[in-house]
């Protein structure tokens, strides 16, 4: 089976690419839509206030049926990179370009809360408190968010460079995630549950 790109395969699966990593991006942020991509403006937590634990979310593995994502990059003139919260801060001059293939992946919900409940509530909120419903308005409240958790990253090299030496100490990865590298130019991330590459949800 050949891999499926990844444009193809959030357009498959309903999910909107996050412009950038957010760990508070999470079920029940209030996502709003900028020049750049998609961005957390707050939570409905903030603005209900409901006591804990209404607002837990719980992390489970994804239904989806994809085999693995294809993901690839240019890197021509990029001195970093931050993709599926892997930061490289720098050693990127000899590399050209990266495929990131991605075999898991994770999505976190609510445990307490559902679009049946939340909906009712928002509407409520517009007749009565509309300095709240102007930060929800025209947003997307995120249901799921997505993790890439199993990722293989591959460059592509100027020559015969071991670009492990010149990356080795400037990739930070986050929470429990693990690194380790293949060859010279290849690493697997795993555990990567920290940082959601994309969300789904509905408009207000």
């Amino acid at each position: 089976m050949s891999n499926l790109p990844f444009p193809q395969f959030l357009q498959r699966y309903g999910i909107i690419m996050l412009f950038s990593s957010d760990p508070g991006v999470i079920p029940g942020a209030i996502i709003e839509k900028r020049k750049k991509g998609y961005f957390s403006a707050g939570t409905l937590e903030q603005v209900f206030k409901d006591p804990a634990p209404a607002w837990d979310t719980i992390l489970q593995p994804a239904n989806l049926v994809y085999g693995t994502v294809q993901r690839s990059l240019s890197l021509n003139s990029k001195a970093s990179l931050n993709e599926f919260g892997v930061n490289i801060s720098g050693g990127l001059a000899n590399a050209r370009s990266v495929d990131f293939f991605i075999s898991g992946v994770k999505c976190r919900v609510f445990a307490n809360q559902s679009k049946i409940t939340l909906i009712p509530r928002l509407q409520e909120l517009r007749k009565k408190n509309k300095s709240l419903w102007r930060l929800v308005n025209n947003n997307y409240i995120a249901d799921y968010t997505y993790y890439a958790t199993e990722i293989t990253a591959e460059f592509e090299t100027e020559g015969n460079i071991d670009l492990r030496a010149e990356l080795e100490n400037k990739i930070t990865i986050e929470g429990n995630a693990g690194i380790e590298w293949k060859n010279k130019s290849k690493f697997v991330i795993s555990n990567n549950d920290a940082i959601p590459f994309g969300f789904s949800g509905w408009m207000v």
